[in-house]
C-alpha cells in the first residue's frame, strides 16, 4: 500500500509539474523607477552679480569660484544629481561670435541625437532675447543647452549635465520638468547695472 501512495503522489506531483508549464509566456517590458519630482516655488538669486533670477527652490545656487569668471555659477539639483552650468560674459562687440559658440556647443551633440528642437526666447520688456535647445536621443551628454543676452552689454549660456552615464529616455520626467525650470529663469532673468569701483 506504501508503494501506491508513493506511486500516486509521484504521478500527481509530475502531472502538476507538466500542466503548469504554459508556452504563451509574455515578458515584462522594460520599465524604469518612476521619479517624482518635488512640489516647488522659485526663489530670487541676485548676489551682487550682473544679472538675477528666479530658480526653483529645490535646487541650489552656487558660485563656480572660477577667479577668471566670478559670475560664473552651479545650479545643482541634488536629487536628480544633476547641475546647470551657466556661463556669464560681458558682451564687447562680439555678440555674433557669442550666439555662434552656443549653437555650435549645442550641435556638437547631433551625433548621438535624434533631434535638436531650438525654441527661441524674447521678453523685450526685461531686454532678454535668446534660444533653447532641447537635444533629444538616450545617449545626448547634456539635454538643454541655453543662451540669453541683452544683444549689446551682457550674454549668458547655459547647459545642463547630469553626474551618470546618460540615459535620458529614463530622465525624461526630470529633464522637462528642469526644461521648464530653465524657461522660468529666462522669463524672470533681469540684467543688473552693479556700481563702478
Amino acid at each position: 500500500m506504501n508503494n501506491w501512495i508513493k506511486i500516486f503522489i509521484i504521478s500527481a506531483f509530475s502531472l502538476f509539474i507538466l500542466t503548469s508549464c504554459n508556452d504563451d509566456v509574455t515578458p515584462k517590458e522594460r520599465a524604469f523607477f518612476r521619479i517624482d519630482i518635488p512640489p516647488h516655488d522659485f526663489v530670487k538669486y541676485n548676489e551682487n552679480s550682473p544679472f538675477s533670477f528666479y530658480y526653483a527652490d529645490y535646487s541650489v545656487v552656487q558660485n563656480a569660484n572660477n577667479p577668471e569668471n566670478p559670475n560664473w555659477l552651479y545650479i545643482d539639483y541634488p536629487e536628480f544629481d544633476a547641475r546647470i552650468y551657466v556661463s556669464y560674459f560681458a558682451v564687447n562687440n562680439n555678440i555674433a561670435q557669442m550666439i555662434n559658440d552656443a549653437h555650435e556647443l549645442a550641435f556638437k551633440h547631433i551625433a548621438v541625437a535624434n533631434d535638436i528642437q531650438e525654441k527661441r526666447i524674447g521678453y523685450p520688456s526685461s531686454n532678454v532675447y535668446g534660444m533653447m535647445y532641447s537635444i533629444k536621443g538616450a545617449k545626448v551628454a547634456s539635454p538643454i543647452n541655453f543662451y540669453a543676452t541683452d544683444s549689446t552689454s551682457n550674454f549668458i549660456r547655459g547647459a545642463l549635465y547630469f553626474n551618470n552615464t546618460p540615459q535620458n529616455d529614463s530622465l525624461a520626467p526630470v529633464i522637462n520638468s528642469i526644461e521648464k525650470d530653465i524657461m522660468h529663469i529666462m522669463k524672470s532673468l533681469k540684467w543688473v547695472e552693479l556700481p563702478s569701483l
